[in-house]
């Protein structure tokens, strides 16, 4: 699998040991409802949405906070 990084940033989703790749936060945003609708046993501690930034020298990596998440999943992520 490859994937090019458009912006230099891109998101990932930490969900218990499974490990998923987006180009913007509205598709990892998306992919997390579908996870959680299909998996009941999914501990809420471990779900995670981090911003990977590329540009520049040193990548920076932060979560994206759960307010956020959780306003654009009752708005509806797109």
């Amino acid at each position: 699998m490859e994937l090019k990084i458009k912006s230099g940033i891109f998101y990932m989703l930490d969900a218990d040991d499974e490990k998923r790749l987006f180009d913007n936060e509205e598709e990892a945003i998306e992919a997390l409802k579908l996870l959680v609708s299909k998996s009941k046993e999914l501990d809420p501690e471990s779900l995670y949405i981090y911003e990977v930034n590329t540009v520049g020298d040193k990548w920076e990596i932060k979560s994206i906070p759960w307010a956020k998440i959780a306003i654009k999943l009752m708005k509806g992520s797109k």
